[in-house]
């Protein structure tokens, strides 16, 4: 077993930002984060590339980091927007 008692005794707090990105992007936009389909992709303009962050709508659909664009059912592309740093 370890010792930890030579360890510094401190308070650590972890935050889960459920799908932060996306959210941010949503809001930006005008959109209700965990009730609107939007997808975070690398470019948009390229149909095989990768999505960086999606809404927990999306992730319902199975679009989740690292799908394709191609994935994404055809209706909802409109909700695809490009990564913005």
């Amino acid at each position: 077993m370890y010792d930890y008692s030579q360890f510094p005794k401190r308070d650590i707090a972890i935050v889960d930002m459920k799908s932060f990105y996306s959210s941010i992007e949503c809001v930006k936009r005008g959109l209700d984060p965990l009730n609107d389909y939007l997808a975070v992709v690398g470019d948009t303009s390229r149909n095989g590339s990768v999505v960086l962050a999606s809404s927990p709508r999306f992730k319902k659909e199975g679009i989740k980091t690292g799908s394709r664009l191609f994935e994404i059912p055809e209706k909802l592309k409109k909700h695809a927007v490009n990564a913005n740093m």
